[in-house]
Formats: C-alpha cells, sequence, structure tokens
C-alpha cells in the first residue's frame, strides 16, 4: 500500500494499492489498483485497475480496467512471437471503468 506519489514493487502473488500518481510493478497473478495518473504493470493473469489518465500493461491472460482517458495494453503468443494489443479508454468502444481482456481473436471484449 502507497501513499502519493508511490513506486510499488511487488513479487509473485502480490496485491499492490498504490496513491495518486503511482507506479506498480507486480508479479505473476498480480492484483494492482493505482489512483489517477498512475502506470501499472502486471503479469500473466493480473488483475489491473487504474483511474483516470492510467497506463496499464497486463500479460497473457490479464484483466485490464482503465478510467477515462487509459491506455489499456495485454500481452499475447499469437504462435509465432510475443505481440502486444494496445486499447485506448473512448476509442474504439472502450468504455471507462470498465473490465477487459482478450478474446480468442486477440481483440479487447469486456468481462462480464
Amino acid at each position: 500500500i502507497g501513499g502519493y506519489r508511490s513506486t510499488l514493487i511487488g513479487g509473485y502473488n502480490s496485491t499492490l494499492i498504490g496513491g495518486y500518481h503511482s507506479t506498480l510493478t507486480g508479479g505473476y497473478g498480480s492484483k494492482l489498483t493505482g489512483g489517477n495518473d498512475s502506470t501499472l504493470i502486471g503479469g500473466d493473469g493480473s488483475i489491473l485497475k487504474g483511474g483516470y489518465r492510467s497506463t496499464l500493461i497486463g500479460g497473457d491472460g490479464s484483466k485490464l480496467t482503465g478510467g477515462y482517458g487509459s491506455t489499456l495494453t495485454i500481452k499475447y503468443y499469437d504462435g509465432n512471437r510475443i505481440r502486444l494489443k494496445t486499447g485506448y479508454v473512448g476509442e474504439d468502444g472502450i468504455k471507462a471503468d470498465t473490465k477487459y481482456r482478450l478474446n480468442g481473436r486477440y481483440d479487447f471484449e469486456e468481462v462480464k
């Protein structure tokens, strides 16, 4: 748990909560929650939730929720190489404060 302008780094299966303007980095299976303008990076299978204008980067199988103006990026393997899929909250139907993952076509889909 970190306060204003915090930097948090967690190992395997960590839970990190950062305040406004935080930078969080979590290991595999992490659950990260960042305040406004946060940067969150989680390993495969992570759950990331960022506030307004956050940047969220998750590994394969991750679920990302970003506030308005956030950038969502998920790493995946297409059978030949590792790729990154990036979406922007407010564009292409991606909504703020809504959880997303990649579907079998490597497109963002809402997690119900």
